[in-house]
């Protein structure tokens, strides 16, 4: 049998039949919300405790998944916190097109700048992940953790910026709007 070669159109079609797959999941999960027109409450702005309790626990819990993630080496790994994060990700954009339904505005922008945010985070932390994956193939030692630690240390060197600047934004809003 011959190899199937991935190229441009593999690609194209994988992430075509991923996205059917996907809608064909939210059309079977979606009637199961029946309060789905209450999701964001127009006047509910500012720094809460629950807001503030969410952000510390993103703050390190985001981060940590990808991290333990790339210590698999493969790049397969980074398939799982993706799946789920994006996942969260499509719920939250589905929340900012019922709010535009409901002709709430304001929430909906806040909540647009949100998950804007919160998808530049997933993609900047998976991109790291997958180049810790990818840089330690070159890190010279006997022993793997060095060598992860060591990729970890030359992928933040990479990408440090656009991560902060992902994340940051990312917790901000959360605060704020979340």
């Amino acid at each position: 049998m011959e190899k199937i070669r991935i190229n441009k159109s593999v690609v194209k079609a994988l992430l075509c039949f991923g996205a059917l797959v996907w809608l064909f999941w939210i059309m079977i999960i979606l009637p199961n919300f029946k309060d789905l027109m209450a999701l964001h409450d127009p006047s509910n702005f500012g720094v809460t405790q629950y807001r503030l309790d969410a952000v510390l626990y993103n703050a390190w819990h985001f981060p940590l998944v990808f991290l333990v993630i790339s210590l698999i080496h493969t790049k397969w790994s980074i398939l799982f916190p993706v799946t789920v994060y994006y996942s969260i990700w499509l719920v939250d954009a589905l929340g900012v097109i019922v709010d535009i339904i409901r002709g709430d505005f304001i929430p909906a922008l806040m909540f647009f700048i949100g998950a804007l945010g919160f998808g530049a985070a997933i993609y900047f932390f998976s991109l790291v992940s997958l180049r810790i994956i990818h840089n330690n193939m070159f890190i010279k030692s006997d022993h793997y953790l060095v060598r992860w630690a060591g990729a970890v240390k030359m992928s933040l060197v990479e990408c440090w910026q656009w991560l902060l600047v992902a994340y940051a934004f990312y917790l901000l809003v959360t605060l704020v709007a979340g």
